[in-house]
């Protein structure tokens, strides 16, 4: 029987045995995987992901400038090593997707010249961003294990950070998104909401509850209002504002809020917490009505309930302030988010977000309307607010 197994193996099957048309098969097979393997990793190479113009003139002419490339301990890592997963499959398919940036080199020449590279700059960054998040930093975790990590030999100042965020679950990712490229600028998003924002504003308002989308005056009469002169004072972006007559398009408006006693320039959104809502001037304080006062227990300061009536123009006032919030939170992900992971709004109290924003403001890069906001944004958000917007 083995016999005639033998010969039925290696006798003839048309033109050839089926044992040399396994065999010969299974050597193709060899050549074959073999050459594709290959011809992926020469696709992993530095040589060949800055052989177009495109990665070679932008992000590798930021890549050698970074640690990444040239340190003291003289490990380096190249673009696979941060873009290539090393497992098969997912190498596999990271390669596919791949394909579309070949696409775009020869075909569309979507980022062929520095300007259109910048344009896209912040696209591909958070296109990039995401995927590591999703697979929580795998390519970073391939060279750098916590397990092996020694805080004792880090700064002080890193040791801390690494292991608080560790603690809270933020992957690599969260904190070193410039390690090895320029960080985008991301403001070109949430400025664009702005934006339309005040277009639709712009449209006009209804409705008897309005909230500021900026700073604006505070006016004493309706034609004051309506020829922009004499302002009392000013009401900050998102303070609510109930709406009592209208006149020559102009609003009268009423907002309630606290003055600490003293202080009767400044009305703020909560008892106890410094969360701004409108300045009056001097020569306009009679005009805050007061209808309580109470005594912080833990500070022992005195606060008074109060409410001030005036005019304004109805140009940028929204009806809706979660448009506003939605626009804000997205200006704390771009100014905050890109260096290291954004704290939650909850992690602080209101009025430490006062010193915190201001040791952080050299970093960032907003105007003085966008830092207003954003603060108020986050101190109405504070563990001692409850994590509820004022209204």
């Amino acid at each position: 029987m083995i016999k005639r197994i033998w010969n039925k193996f290696w006798g003839p099957a048309g033109a050839l045995s089926l044992g040399v048309l396994m065999i010969g098969g299974f050597v193709a097979g060899i050549i074959f995987w073999g050459g594709f393997h290959t011809a992926m990793e020469a696709t992993n190479e530095m040589e060949f992901c800055i052989s177009c113009h495109e990665m070679r003139d932008n992000v590798y002419a930021e890549y050698v400038e970074s640690p990444h490339f040239m340190n003291a301990s003289g490990v380096g890592a190249i673009c696979s090593d941060c873009h290539v997963p090393k497992s098969w499959l997912p190498k596999v398919i990271r390669k596919i997707q791949a394909s579309q940036e070949l696409y775009g080199h020869f075909v569309t020449g979507v980022i062929d010249t520095p300007e259109k590279f910048e344009a896209h700059r912040a696209e591909m960054a958070q296109s990039v961003w995401a995927t590591m998040q999703a697979n929580d930093s795998l390519e970073c975790r391939n060279c750098h294990a916590v397990e092996h990590m020694d805080f004792t030999l880090q700064s002080p100042e890193a040791s801390k950070l690494m292991q608080a965020g560790f603690e809270r679950g933020d992957t690599c990712i969260d904190c070193h998104k410039g390690i090895a490229h320029k960080l985008p600028d991301l403001s070109q998003g949430y400025r664009k909401r702005f934006d339309d924002l005040i277009e639709v504003a712009a449209k006009g308002v209804d409705g008897d509850d309005v909230y500021p989308l900026k700073t604006i005056p505070l006016y004493g009469s309706a034609a004051d209002a309506a020829s922009g002169e004499n302002a009392i004072g000013q009401v900050l972006a998102a303070t609510h504002l109930t709406v009592e007559d209208r006149a020559d398009d102009m609003l009268n408006v009423t907002l309630d809020g606290w003055q600490q006693d003293g202080v009767g320039q400044v009305i703020y959104a909560l008892r106890g917490q410094r969360i701004f809502e409108a300045t009056v001037k001097k020569s306009a304080i009679d005009l805050v009505q007061v209808h309580g006062t109470e005594t912080d227990t833990e500070t022992d300061l005195v606060w008074h309930k109060v409410s001030l009536t005036a005019w304004v123009a109805p140009e940028v006032l929204t009806p809706d302030v979660e448009p506003l919030w939605e626009y804000t939170s997205e200006m704390y992900a771009a100014s905050c988010g890109i260096c290291h992971s954004k704290p939650d709004p909850g992690h602080s109290l209101a009025n430490q977000w006062i010193g915190t924003l201001k040791a952080m403001k050299r970093y960032i890069t907003l105007d003085k309307e966008e830092y207003r906001i954003l603060q108020k944004y986050l101190q109405l958000n504070a563990k001692d607010t409850g994590g509820a917007h004022h209204e």
